[in-house]
């Protein structure tokens, strides 16, 4: 772990006061029913977006194919609520938000007063995080999974912008487990979380994400809203994307897809 870890009662006192495993999605918070409701629910909620899915071929199945993995996803995603998976997942365990969609997110612009009259100085970026209701140890890979499909808008994500998010992330994160003491060099770090086992552990979180999203979530999917729309955005600040946005609706029934094909399902 990194250097925070030395100190002895900091680290007692952050294992006492946050969940033992993090996050929304888990199901241990959204019940364990929820695995077996996958096929059933998107029998019924897919046709909210009959016109933009049914031409794809996992219309008909999607639900199903997702179904039959979804316990296991839910399992290895959120690995600090099982007992049997704690021990061999301990290495990446880390401290996650558990819901950062983005109306948990606040983000300014500050230009230090030293440079407010010079034109090329770029604003610094400030960002403000809230609602730490369901925080608590876990999978990084997890809470990158949620960000993305519930803060991002899809045309950020197609053509490689996805991809090009998840390579960022992972390469600042190798850095800073250098700099904050977990990992001793880069080389250490990678050995620590190589890129592929970090973006097994994506998709892992993608597919279970997706078992909410459709088992449950796409119930709140009342109106279509879209970011040039500001009154709308307005109305709807605190929905994720995929249960407001049809271009995010298609983007993460083609990745469910793509991922679980990628897996043979």
């Amino acid at each position: 772990g990194s250097t925070f870890w030395d100190d002895a009662d900091a680290a007692a006192e952050l294992e006492a006061s946050i969940w033992e495993s993090g996050s929304y999605v888990q199901p241990k918070a959204q019940g364990f029913h929820q695995y077996k409701e996958v096929t059933k629910e998107w029998e019924t909620k897919r046709l909210k977006f009959e016109k933009e899915l049914s031409s794809f071929d996992y219309w008909d199945n999607l639900g199903e194919r997702l179904q039959s993995v979804a316990k296991e996803c839910g399992y290895q995603a959120h690995p600090f609520a099982n007992e049997e998976l704690t021990e061999s997942y301990r290495k990446y365990r880390t401290f996650t938000h558990g819901d950062p969609k983005q109306a948990n997110l606040f983000f300014r612009k500050k230009t230090s007063s030293d440079s407010k009259d010079d034109d090329d100085d770029e604003p610094e970026l400030e960002v403000g995080v809230i609602d730490f209701q369901w925080s608590g140890f876990g999978l990084a890979a997890t809470d990158v999974a949620h960000f993305l499909m519930a803060a991002i808008h899809a045309d950020r994500l197609v053509d490689g912008g996805e991809e090009a998010y998840l390579r960022y992330y992972y390469d600042e994160l190798q850095r800073y487990l250098v700099e904050f003491g977990a990992c001793r060099t880069e080389d250490d770090a990678v050995r620590h979380l190589s890129y592929d086992t970090f973006m097994e552990q994506y998709d892992t979180a993608f597919l279970d994400k997706c078992r909410l999203v459709i088992a449950y979530t796409w119930a709140r999917f009342t109106e279509p809203v879209e970011k040039d729309d500001e009154v709308g955005c307005a109305r709807t600040m605190n929905k994720t994307s995929y249960n407001k946005s049809i271009p995010n609706v298609v983007w993460l029934a083609s990745r469910c897809d793509e991922i679980l094909k990628s897996r043979g399902v």
